[in-house]
């Protein structure tokens, strides 16, 4: 079930407050008498304009709103704390109509005016920061939501005496997020613990928020009981023609048709429908789910007939009759005159944005049931349904662009990402069954380029709006200034995250740093808006992003190139492998069903290589990973053999594929009668060069940029002493690694290296350093943090004495991502299970490794699992020659891997040794290949040669001609 009552409840509880701070008696003092009558024309015209919001008639309220500030403004001048209700109620008259931004506009100028009173009136500051929260939830930035709802819940505790009304309101307003975020566990906990706390009013939509969480568990006993005292506790306080009550009844009717009540579910829709009618007549978010409610119950209208023939025909006029009110439903969000518009709509002309993008996503998942009715016979109105479902996809896809770009924070657009990975992953399957019909590439286009949208997104939006800064006017200054906020921002969450593990958390240290949070975040956000008002060209630039084209992607690859794209579709019921075949001349896409057995080989593999202990493995276990070894070589390369001939792989993988190491599938099992030997076996590594990417955009995007060309490698090698240390409530030692002071002492043998190590590979030193070398060579410890990877961070060593916030000695990915690395060419990170970390739909692995390319850097080479110390040395070491010779990146480390294949024994050969290393991003090289200057000198040697017998000829026939 989708939220739909947040805003009405929001606003209606906001309206009565400014309302009764409009009419205040206090307003009126020491004010002079040609004053006295916009004072009170302000009055009257407020509480109009609060009558008007409360019928729906959301312009004429703005209109009566808009006058109410101006004749403040005449009553007590331009810049005066009194003007703060007048600009939120202005800005409520702008959400109200859904545009987003204007509100933030009204909502901010507010905020300067009650800072303007010497001491702040700290109820109306809490009020303003929830209905910013309300604007920053429905642009779908859940990050900044939350984070403004608590700065209401803090303001709040901080007024004398303590507003209490406005702390459960703000604590149903922070569940109500968590709830969004499906932070279910969470969002309960907070509303059981203030529920007999709170007042009747909060309490009733306390109730109802706990019955629609309850419902989302399953635990539908619970849910009805709460539903049902929601709908009392509404009779109760608001009488029976509110639309409170209305809400209740829409939410308690689409409970019911959850768990197949249907008449019941009836009856409460139509109670609904008597109360809605009378105030919502055209336009507004309860009669737009009313119609949505009417589309639901004929898509699930119970069919009583045995006959196939008869059911098809039912369920089909059934399903357009749903899709009729469906499209009723997106019209009475539409806030334009005109009519609707699928493809026009935006956050700032839709009175919900999130319910329309739901609503264009059951339009298109209609009209997908529609055609695999008539899947089986595959005729014309099959391919024609798909057809549609297909461009309500599309439109949601773009959609869903859009509001990405609006938002600022990485951590935002991963939550809406995931959020909308459905949407994405659904794209796919509907374009294949269509390009299994017709065989378009049209078809293909867009579901590869949904794959695309659905991989790294977040660093996609990071490459185009670093390429948008950097060509428009924007001044050093203002760039440093949003650069600045980001490390402030990063660096109190991460304070935050600390002190939120000890055992005692200090309440007043959490409320410092999250306000410090705050305060950056807010400013952050006033930069950002005015950056695209005052830089036209940096706006055009920046919302002006597209995805490259199969087409364009295949100009840009080199006849010896290919890539392999997956999408890993996993269901309870069934798991599909889609797969993307790109090279110079050829284009494929194909769909495989996966078995348990396949997923099982998938995570013997990673458990196999990741073991530790390995040295002790039996050669059943190594029989066990040649059988899935070869399985999965059959399944994501043996297909496309023919195509992938003599070619260097890409591979772009999804889901469980990201923990596969490709250069170790097996082509062919070895005689499994026999002792494996794991130095003899036929890994892919030994025919192709593998190189990864976390989508054909970043990878092609990152080729375009120009890099320097210092030709310089800064190394650091801390030297632990088996330090103790805390982080995050548990205890860690730092082991020495002798092997990492061989290892860069071995690359500065090699190419030119500027060693940083013992006390001086500080991260003082790097953040100093980092942007002046063509490589960056970090072999040190690393700690990964599943549950939160902004967290997982590499050990420099420890600092001496006083240091910056910045510089404790942990640099985590929180870090990296604020860290410009464009200049930088290739980060090497010889440290443990840099490649590893949670992983988060539609952006991949959320390690160490892709901190670096969100900070610009164009290629990674990072470790699946924990290193072994000779091994990785040794590898490193023909790396860095390889690389020095002029080889590709992901040429240079599979010759590496080669090398110590051929000088080691089998136990030395196991996977574990040899295949943690990956390479990530652009695999251009770094150094040019002697080769080449061999081949210049020949050239102009030839040249030279040429020349010389041409002037000899020459002067040879003047000779003749003169006898």
């Amino acid at each position: 079930m989708v939220l739909k009552s947040i805003f009405i409840m929001g606003k209606s509880l906001i309206a009565a407050l400014i309302t009764l701070f409009l009419s205040s008696p206090f307003l009126l003092l020491a004010q002079q008498r040609d004053s006295v009558w916009y004072v009170q024309e302000a009055r009257k015209l407020g509480r109009i304009g609060m009558q008007l919001n409360n019928e729906g008639k959301n312009t004429e309220a703005l209109d009566t709103f808009k006058l109410v500030l101006e004749y403040r403004k005449k009553a007590y001048g331009s810049e005066n704390y009194r003007l703060g209700p007048a600009y939120l109620a202005v800005g409520i008259g702008y959400f109200n109509l859904g545009q987003n931004d204007l509100a933030l506009n009204s909502y901010q100028l507010a905020e300067k005016s009650y800072l303007l009173r010497d001491d702040p009136n700290l109820s109306s500051l809490g009020r303003l920061y929830k209905n910013i929260s309300n604007v920053y939830r429905a642009k779908l930035d859940y990050n900044n939501a939350l984070y403004y709802a608590q700065q209401a819940l803090e303001t709040y505790k901080r007024d004398e005496p303590v507003d209490i009304f406005g702390v459960h309101d703000a604590y149903y307003a922070i569940a109500e997020i968590k709830s969004s975020l499906k932070q279910y566990e969470d969002a309960l906990s907070i509303l059981l613990n203030n529920y007999e706390k709170t007042d009747d009013f909060n309490k009733i939509y306390f109730s109802e928020l706990i019955a629609i969480i309850y419902q989302q568990q399953d635990k539908y006993d619970k849910a009805k009981i709460y539903y049902e005292n929601t709908i009392n506790l509404m009779i109760k306080y608001f009488g029976e023609g509110d639309m409170q009550l209305a809400i209740s009844y829409l939410n308690f009717a689409e409970f019911l048709l959850t768990i197949s009540h249907f008449e019941e579910s009836t009856d409460n829709l139509e109670k609904a429908r008597e109360i809605i009618v009378q105030i919502q007549k055209e336009k507004g978010v309860q009669l737009s789910r009313y119609y949505e409610f009417k589309g639901r119950l004929f898509s699930k209208k119970p069919i009583a007939t045995e006959n196939i023939l008869s059911f098809r025909q039912q369920k089909k006029q059934n399903l357009r009759k749903a899709i009729e009110w469906y499209h009723k439903s997106l019209s009475a969000l539409y806030t334009e005159k005109d009519s609707l518009q699928i493809d026009q709509l935006t956050v700032d002309n839709t009175l919900s944005f999130t319910d329309c993008l739901v609503l264009l996503k059951t339009v298109a998942d209609t009209y997908n049931e529609l055609a695999l009715l008539d899947k089986e016979q595959q005729s014309t109105s099959y391919l024609t349904n798909l057809e549609e479902a297909l461009n309500y996809y599309e439109i949601i896809g773009e959609l869903i662009q859009r509001a990405r770009m609006e938002i600022s924070g990485d951590e935002s657009k991963i939550q809406l990402t995931k959020l909308q990975y459905e949407t994405f992953a659904k794209t796919i399957e509907t374009a294949y069954l269509a390009y299994e019909i017709d065989h378009e590439e049209k078809h293909l286009l867009l579901a590869f380029n949904n794959s695309e949208q659905i991989k790294s997104s977040a660093v996609f939006d990071k490459i185009s709006n670093d390429l948008a800064q950097e060509n428009s006017l924007i001044p050093d200054s203002l760039l440093e200034l949003e650069s600045k906020l980001n490390n402030t921002i990063s660096i109190y969450n991460e304070k935050i995250f600390e002190e939120n593990s000890n055992v005692s958390p200090d309440s007043s240290l959490l409320s410092e740093y999250s306000n410090k949070v705050f305060e950056a975040n807010r400013r952050r956000d006033e930069l950002n808006r005015m950056l695209e008002e005052e830089y036209p060209d940096y706006y055009n630039l920046k919302y002006s992003k597209s995805l490259l084209s199969v087409d364009e992607i295949q100009n840009m690859l080199g006849k010896k190139d290919a890539i392999l794209e997956y999408v890993l579709n996993e269901s309870d019921s069934l798991s599909e492998l889609y797969t993307f075949v790109i090279s110079k001349d050829k284009q494929l896409f194909t769909r495989q069903e996966l078995n348990p057995q396949m997923a099982n080989s998938m995570e013997y593999i990673f458990n196999f290589m990741t073991s530790p202990n390995y040295i002790f493995t039996r050669n059943e276990d190594a029989i066990e990973f040649c059988l899935s070894a070869h399985s999965m070589y059959q399944l994501l390369i043996q297909p496309f053999e023919s195509e992938l001939a003599n070619k260097n792989l890409t591979i772009i993988p999804d889901g469980k594929l990201n923990y596969i190491a490709f250069d170790g599938l097996l082509k062919s099992l070895p005689d499994t009668s026999k002792l494996i030997d794991f130095s003899q076996l036929a890994y892919l590594v030994r025919d192709f060069n593998v190189n990864y990417a976390n989508s054909a955009n970043i990878l092609m995007g990152n080729k375009k940029q120009k890099r320097h060309l210092q030709n310089e490698v800064l190394a650091f090698a801390p030297k632990y002493n088996s330090e103790q240390f805390e982080l995050s409530n548990a205890s860690y030692t730092l082991l020495p690694l002798p092997g990492v002071q061989k290892e860069v002492d071995a690359i500065a043998e090699t190419v030119r290296t500027e060693i940083y190590r013992g006390d001086n590979a500080t991260e003082e030193n790097f953040r100093a350093l980092n942007q002046n070398f063509d490589v960056l060579h970090l072999a040190m410890h690393a700690y990964i943090n599943d549950s939160l990877p902004a967290y997982s961070r590499l050990a420099f060593s420890p600092e001496k004495g006083e240091h910056s916030l910045e510089t404790d000695g942990w640099l985590n990915t929180a870090d990296i991502y604020n860290l410009d690395l464009k200049n930088v060419r290739l980060t090497v990170l010889s440290a443990c299970n840099t490649g590893i970390g949670k992983m988060q739909k539609g952006e991949g692995l959320m390690s160490l490794a892709r901190g670096f390319l969100f900070a610009g850097c164009p290629s990674i080479v990072m470790s699946l699992w924990e290193v072994e110390d000779n091994a990785g040395t040794q590898i490193m070491t023909s790396f860095y020659k390889n690389l020095k010779n002029g080889k590709t990146k992901d040429e240079a480390l599979r010759l590496a891997k080669i090398k110590y294949l051929e000088n080691s024994n089998s136990r030395l050969a196991h996977p574990h040794y040899w295949m943690s290393f990956k390479c990530i991003g652009d695999q251009s090289p770094i150094y040019t290949s002697h080769d080449m200057y061999f081949f210049a000198v020949l050239i102009v040697l030839i040249l030279a040669f040429a020349t010389d017998q041409g002037l000899r000829i020459r002067k040879a026939r003047q000779k003749r001609r003169a006898s």
